[in-house]
């Protein structure tokens, strides 16, 4: 997800009559500008119900580069707080009604907050029967459109559901804790776009994840695990990443500060890959996706929201 500087965006938001999670689709138009369109089963932040009719969001949209989904981020501040008490209220999210694997030791839950924004829950537990203890919590941003759980590829939204976190890399080098896969990349790597992995084939389409332009944001990041069979034009490249220097919005991926992504980071080399979940959803809608995790093949829940 290719991101660089953008504009302020700050003016058209305000001028927008309901900034929603787009399950919609973003034009361009030649004057540089982005119409996303809510359709329905669409999700507006805050609401679980579903839109009756289209609204249009227009504003002023910056340029892009680059042929992944984490472009653009814009300037911002990201407040972040570390808990430690034993908790399983994540916001509107409560972490003991999901229904995950056995071996599920971490959960990472993004409950977005209104436009770009949301607030990110660190969760583990010791065991398969153990209770979920909060680790961390914190700010963040996510897809410039919101969230939708019927995104595909370029909309900018952020992917409704429940997912298995996987492939731990970054442009940094490993911290004491990493996982013991953890992969410093330099730019002969590439998250290939056809099959939503990363390789070495620099014959492939997709991000060149070691390259300078990523610098800051993927310091440290793991795939989200959205799409992990690669179905085309349903999206790829959506991590948890870094926020970096510009930090308010991404092209789908969700961007914490460096600190708290490195201690995500050490929670999931604790327990190894396969052991690290995250879901994602507007706030107030959780409900509606604690038992999702493994269907419609890795991609959001088809239903309405």
């Amino acid at each position: 997800m290719g991101i660089h500087a953008g504009i302020y965006m700050a003016a058209a938001i305000l001028s927008a009559p309901v900034l929603t999670a787009g399950g919609g689709q973003s034009q361009a138009n030649g004057n540089g500008q982005t119409a996303a369109v809510q359709t329905e089963s669409s999700v507006s932040y805050g609401e679980s119900a579903v839109s009756g009719k289209p609204v249009n969001v227009s504003f002023d949209a910056p340029q892009q580069s680059g042929s992944g989904e984490a472009e653009n981020q814009m300037e911002g501040k990201t407040d972040t707080t570390e808990v430690t008490a034993a908790s399983a209220q994540a916001g509107t999210a409560d972490a003991s009604r999901f229904v995950l694997p056995e071996e599920a030791r971490v959960l990472v839950i993004v409950e977005g907050t209104g436009g770009s924004n949301c607030n990110v829950y660190a969760f583990e537990r010791s065991s398969a029967a153990g209770a979920w203890e909060k680790r961390l919590e914190t700010t963040g941003h996510l897809g410039m459109n919101g969230m939708s759980n019927h995104r595909h590829s370029g909309d900018k939204t952020t992917p409704i559901g429940v997912f298995k976190m996987n492939t731990p890399f970054g442009q940094a080098k490993a911290l004491e804790g990493f996982p013991s896969d953890y992969i410093q990349v330099d730019d002969t790597y590439v998250w290939e776009d056809d099959t939503n992995k990363m390789s070495r084939d620099l014959s492939k389409e997709g991000e060149r994840v070691g390259s300078s332009g990523y610098a800051g944001y993927y310091d440290y990041a793991i795939d989200a695990g959205f799409n992990p069979n690669g179905i085309k034009n349903q999206g790829s490249a959506l991590f948890l990443h870094c926020s970096g220097e510009f930090k308010n919005y991404t092209s789908g991926c969700v961007a914490i500060e460096k600190e708290q992504m490195s201690q995500i980071r050490k929670l999931y080399g604790k327990y190894g890959s396969g052991a690290s979940f995250i879901a994602q959803a507007p706030k107030g809608t959780f409900e509606q996706i604690y038992n999702t995790y493994g269907t419609n093949q890795g991609l959001s829940p088809e239903r309405n929201f």
